[in-house]
């Protein structure tokens, strides 16, 4: 099962229907980090940049991430293994069979034949939207200063990562789409506009965990996630001194937590009517930093 966050965002390269969860997640994520940075004004400057921002998160990195996570590059790549169709791709007069350069023909026809039979037809579409992610992310990036560029880069990295440390089932684990989808989209938004402080950092961890609980995760999991990560994020406002923010953050859980005892069915049964509140926790804990 793919995870809901992998879907189409809000602003896509490629038009396509976008999921609820997939594009409000990153986006209300990025405005939350926004919030927290507590020096955003409205003005034409700002806004600009809000929108760069989000057109980072949504349109680059969502686009990237949904690429990469939801095409099987395993099975591809294990098939290319086994390969062995396509003769030489160029001769060389006075070339000795199983010679250096008889093998790099051999090697190159190979993965030419490999990947016009098997990559591009399989994974073209996907190959063309990581093209395009990855220099729309840099070039919005760049835009928006080289910190950014360095969050960026990171992002970049830490997909690569998910693609390496994979399970069984082919697909990254449902973990990555916490901190691609929700905690890098908040830091994001913050550092649009000042630096990023430890307690920004620590609530965008808090939530991270949370949103992984609508991923690929058994129903109990993904509820235990859910209400685990909330749950660290108020614990986190005490030592900030925030009792107050801490106590209304678990007074929200309490209709998330009815949400989990009546919807039985499956995480995207109690997913949908509970993400508002924790969208409103989330709002309220970034405006009390």
């Amino acid at each position: 099962m793919i995870s809901e966050l992998r879907g189409d965002g809000l602003i896509q390269i490629q038009a396509h229907n976008p999921r609820a969860l997939a594009w409000t997640v990153p986006a209300w994520a990025m405005l939350c980090g926004v919030i927290a940075s507590g020096v955003f004004t409205l003005t034409a400057a700002n806004v600009t940049r809000l929108l760069l921002a989000l057109l980072l998160v949504e349109a680059s990195w969502g686009t990237l991430w949904r690429a990469l996570s939801t095409t099987g590059w395993a099975v591809l790549f294990r098939r290319w293994q086994n390969w062995r169709l396509g003769d030489r791709l160029f001769y060389l007069p006075y070339t000795q069979p199983a010679s250096p350069l008889d093998r790099a023909s051999r090697w190159a026809a190979q993965l030419k034949s490999w990947a016009e039979t098997l990559l591009f037809p399989t994974a073209g579409r996907s190959l063309k939207m990581i093209a395009a992610g990855v220099f729309f992310s840099l070039v919005i990036a760049g835009t928006l200063g080289s910190e950014m560029v360095m969050l960026t880069v990171a992002s970049l990295s830490l997909m690569e990562l998910a693609m390496v440390v994979k399970r069984e089932s082919d697909q990254p684990a449902g973990e990555w789409d916490g901190i691609l989808r929700l905690g890098l989209p908040w830091l994001a938004g913050h550092l649009a506009f000042s630096p990023f402080t430890l307690s920004s950092v620590m609530l965008a961890a808090a939530f991270s965990v949370a949103i992984v609980g609508i991923g690929p995760a058994s129903p109990r999991r993904g509820s235990v996630l859910w209400v685990t990560g909330q749950a660290l994020a108020a614990f986190f406002l005490i030592p900030l001194r925030h009792p107050l923010s801490a106590a209304f953050l678990i007074l929200l859980l309490i209709p998330q937590l009815l949400l989990l005892t009546t919807h039985t069915g499956g995480s995207k049964r109690w997913t949908y009517p509970a993400w508002p509140w924790m969208a409103a926790g989330m709002m309220l804990t970034a405006w009390t930093l």
